[in-house]
């Protein structure tokens, strides 16, 4: 009896054994699972643009040039002064833009018919005269040897400065006439200046961005203030403002996945991660923000593509 007895605790107890070891199991697994961890959307403040780059310039600006290498003597006006057509701006160093011309070997692209070196040296002029009425804004220098074709002195029509700045092709249709533009100058990049959209012009030109050619449009802004800081020739980099500023919720790009279906996020829902089909919309230098199917309070997972390959995962704590 007391061997029957024993048999049956050894066989209680082998059974209590393997039960303990069968319902350890589940927590074997959860504890084996992959651990993902939690954020949430953030609320950004957010104003669309529209961006473009150029520089501070006077309304009708023009340059005063030559058709022939030249070495100014010296400037009978200064910047600031006001000229009218035929007015005398220069004396020609007649002898030293000989030498410069002679010096060259070849004759430059010139816009005078000169069979020869000594032919262009002749129609060598006494002095620079203004084809142009305005205020003189730049002179290049007394003593200083100008190209053919380069500024000898800047001109303009109108004392309005304004910043002419090139737009994209593909953001153009998006800017008027009166929008609000925020403006940064190189010289004074911590600067914000404030103007308004006052030109957009007719016709689009090509230029290049570094190797690439771009179609741009010419927008001209006019500043909302006088400053002595702005000067004609500083580049400037130009946001013209296209909204109001709002609320927007951001996503980090590494929550955000895509396939077949369209772009997803897996959420925490009853402590399980939740597939959500979302949209997106602008994008920021820390995520993406969210147009539909999430919101501020939602519990959101980081890499959403790894989740969906894993057949089991467990929530990190916060």
């Amino acid at each position: 009896m007391n061997t029957q007895v024993a048999r049956a605790a050894a066989i209680l107890s082998s059974c209590a054994a393997v039960a303990l070891v069968i319902s350890g199991i589940p927590h074997a697994v959860e504890s084996a699972a992959p651990a993902f961890g939690t954020i949430s959307p953030e609320l950004h403040t957010f104003t669309e643009t529209v961006s473009g780059s150029g520089a501070l310039c006077y309304r009708e600006e023009h340059d005063i040039t030559s058709a022939l290498p030249l070495v100014i003597k010296r400037f009978n006006v200064s910047e600031g002064d006001y000229v009218n057509v035929g007015d005398v701006i220069a004396t020609v160093d007649k002898q030293a833009s000989a030498s410069l011309i002679e010096g060259l070997g070849k004759l430059p692209a010139i816009a005078v018919s000169a069979a020869n070196l000594s032919t262009a040296v002749s129609l060598i002029p006494d002095e620079v005269t203004a084809d142009c009425s305005g205020r003189v804004i730049s002179v290049s220098g007394n003593g200083c040897a100008v190209q053919s074709g380069v500024s000898i002195a800047s001109v303009a029509a109108e004392e309005t400065l304004t910043v002419n700045a090139a737009v994209s092709e593909l953001d153009i249709a998006k800017v008027e006439a009166g929008q609000e533009v925020q403006f940064t100058l190189a010289a004074y990049p911590d600067e914000v200046f404030k103007g308004t959209v006052a030109r957009i012009s007719s016709a689009a030109r090509s230029r290049y961005s570094g190797s690439v050619l771009e179609t741009v449009v010419d927008v001209e802004i006019l500043p909302d203030l006088t400053d002595i800081r702005l000067k004609s020739g500083l580049s400037a980099d130009v946001d013209i403002v296209l909204s109001e500023a709002k609320q927007v919720l951001v996503l980090p790009f590494s929550a955000i996945g895509q396939d077949d279906s369209g772009e997803f996020v897996y959420i925490l829902k009853n402590g399980k991660a939740v597939r959500r089909a979302i949209r997106t919309g602008a994008e920021f230098a820390d995520g993406t923000e969210i147009t539909a199917g999430l919101s501020a309070a939602d519990e959101v997972f980081d890499n959403p593509e790894e989740i969906s390959r894993k057949g089991r995962i467990r929530v990190e704590e916060r």
